[in-house]
């Protein structure tokens, strides 16, 4: 069987990370490139989830509205409460033979694939469906009194994709009139309701349905007045309480995955390269995904590219916009050790949520990195004639495998999050942060300037947030900050340190000596691990000391693993653990 192997399983687990459009589409021989699809679209908005993740992550023990008392609960329960209510909506989507392109923080868009001629009954199938989620999954009361809410909207057309890569990363996004049409008619839904567009009103059998025609022209679905038999026995064949994304070991015969048999090994290369870089760190050491979800501190960063100077029937010159900006993206990425997490098209804009703080690339120093990055990819736009839009904050958020079973990926939810989102949307062309991200960053504050106010669902009025804005024409004896490097043989010797280095050289000269195939030397002690700290002021070299140490270490054949945490940390159980 396929899945009898640990390569296999291993494949079988990156293919849930990935939609069917690019399972289907396999490796065609181009990094970057434009399809057209023809389908209906979704865009599921679940609202309650920050105030769910933020009532997990409390500390002390509050009041319910009964009066009893809620205990402190942990990540486990959090990520288990998100994906037992995300995972039931993925399951009906994929029931409908719907395929998930893209968890968007607590959303979902859906696309169903199909030629103009199957239009009218696909948009029935997919109304239906939405309308059965409507009625199991809104109002949804979790066990901690926060109160889940849905809206949809849907449309029906040609479907753009773009698709950006390198060597090591590839990204895609939805572009197109029928993104912006979803786009409307979710934006046009209340909690509670479904929202469709013009054209695929005019295709719908609306006789079936319960209507009311919106100003806009988008129409609301209120009800049907009942579900084919054909469909509703095909939406009930699977147990929609059994979605434990992480005991529930994918078999064959499941929805998605009987698509693993036509799947090339060969081509798992171009499927790891589609998804998050810390969950396939996690497959590689057959460790389970489990150990990702956690609440961590974190800085973020929405960064949207402005497209909105360009024709939109010129396909190319977009996407070489979107490469070039990826390319430059991804640059300052990597040398402030920054994670792209996601890339999303709305509002004629290509919009990269950015994280600093993912596991193996943590460091104190995150804010001032978010803020140096953003600055200097403003200045490399500014070279290349491109503007962009970006909003960074700092703050404890969700961090976790969040979806089904058989189709989830790697998200972060929490208000710090939507901040960042609202920030880079209403103070365009700047870079925005909150006042955390500045006092955090210990730059000069005379590069910050106070943003007038700008009402922001969610955000309270006596939140007072920044424009970072370097003064160019002040002389500068000396960088404002120079960031640490991760530890690379850089081909030079370190200076001093002599004492320091012997020391490490004797342990480590003990603990080869007491490896399992080595001899140790008559009358010796056996070594089995040596525990070494090293500490000191900021600034004194600490992190070039422990290059050295890793020099020297793997001259010696010495398997070196690195991990940097901070005292930001100190509240998230195993995190250590959790690095590698």
């Amino acid at each position: 069987p396929a899945w009898e192997s640990s390569e296999r399983r291993t494949l079988a687990e990156v293919l849930t990370q990935v939609p069917n459009y690019i399972i289907d589409k396999g490796d065609d021989g181009c990094r970057e490139v434009v399809s057209y699809v023809d389908g209906v679209v979704m865009f599921t908005d679940l609202s309650g989830f920050t105030a769910l993740c933020e009532k997990y992550a409390e500390s002390d023990e509050k009041p319910h509205t009964n009066g009893e008392k809620i205990p402190s609960r942990g990540v486990d329960a959090l990520t288990a409460s998100l994906n037992d209510y995300l995972g039931r909506i993925v399951q009906d989507l994929m029931c409908a033979n719907g395929d998930i392109l893209k968890f968007a923080g607590d959303a979902i868009l859906t696309l169903w694939q199909c030629d103009e001629s199957q239009f009218p009954a696909t948009i029935d199938r997919v109304v239906t469906a939405a309308i059965n989620i409507q009625c199991k999954m809104d109002n949804y009361m979790t066990e901690v009194g926060v109160n889940l809410r849905v809206k949809i909207g849907i449309a029906v057309g040609c479907v753009i994709f773009y698709h950006i890569a390198n060597d090591n990363e590839r990204h895609f996004g939805e572009a197109g009139q029928t993104i912006e049409e979803v786009n409307i008619a979710q934006s046009s839904a209340s909690s509670g309701t479904v929202v469709i567009s013009p054209k695929a009103w005019d295709l719908l059998e609306q006789k079936l349905f319960s209507y009311n025609i919106l100003e806009n022209g988008y129409v609301e679905i209120n009800r049907r007045s009942s579900l084919s038999k054909t469909l509703q026995t095909f939406m009930e064949t699977r147990d929609p309480t059994k979605t434990d994304i992480f005991n529930n070991t994918p078999e064959p015969e499941c929805l998605r995955l009987t698509q693993l048999s036509k799947v090339s090994e060969k081509d798992e290369a171009i499927y790891r390269m589609y998804t998050n870089q810390n969950v396939i760190s996690k497959l590689d050491a057959c460790a389970e995904l489990r150990w990702l979800s956690e609440i961590r501190t974190v800085t973020v960063m929405f960064l949207e590219v402005h497209l909105s100077d360009y024709n939109p029937d010129n396909h190319v010159d977009i996407l070489n916009t979107i490469q070039l900006s990826f390319t430059i993206i991804y640059d300052q990425m990597t040398r402030m050790l920054g994670t792209i997490n996601k890339l999303y098209m709305f509002d004629k804009g290509c919009t990269f949520l950015i994280i600093f703080g993912m596991p193996g690339k943590k460091h104190e120093d995150e804010p001032t990195r978010a803020l140096k990055a953003a600055d200097n990819i403003m200045k490399d736009f500014h070279t290349k004639n491109l503007e962009a839009s970006i909003g960074i904050t700092t703050g404890r958020a969700f961090c976790g495998i969040i979806g089904h079973p058989q189709r989830h990926e790697y998200g972060v939810i929490g208000k710090s999050v939507n901040l960042a989102a609202r920030l880079m949307s209403n103070y365009p062309k700047r870079i925005a942060c909150d006042d955390t991200t500045r006092t955090l960053s210990n730059l000069d504050p005379q590069d910050f300037l106070k943003l007038s106010y700008i009402k922001m669902k969610g955000v309270p009025s006596n939140n007072v947030h920044y424009e970072y804005k370097i003064d160019r024409r002040k002389d500068r004896l000396f960088s404002t900050f120079i960031p640490p490097q991760q530890i690379e043989d850089d081909g030079g010797k370190i200076i001093g340190r002599v004492e320091e280095m012997k020391i490490f050289e004797q342990e480590l000269a003990k603990l080869l000596e007491g490896d399992k195939d080595h001899i140790p030397a008559s009358g010796s002690e056996q070594v089995k691990s040596i525990v070494m700290k090293i500490e000191s002021a900021t600034g004194m070299g600490k992190t070039r000391l422990l290059q050295e140490m890793k020099n020297v270490a793997e001259k010696k054949k010495v398997r070196v693993i690195f991990a940097a945490a901070g005292a930001v940390e100190h509240a998230t159980p195993h995190f250590a653990i959790k690095l590698f």
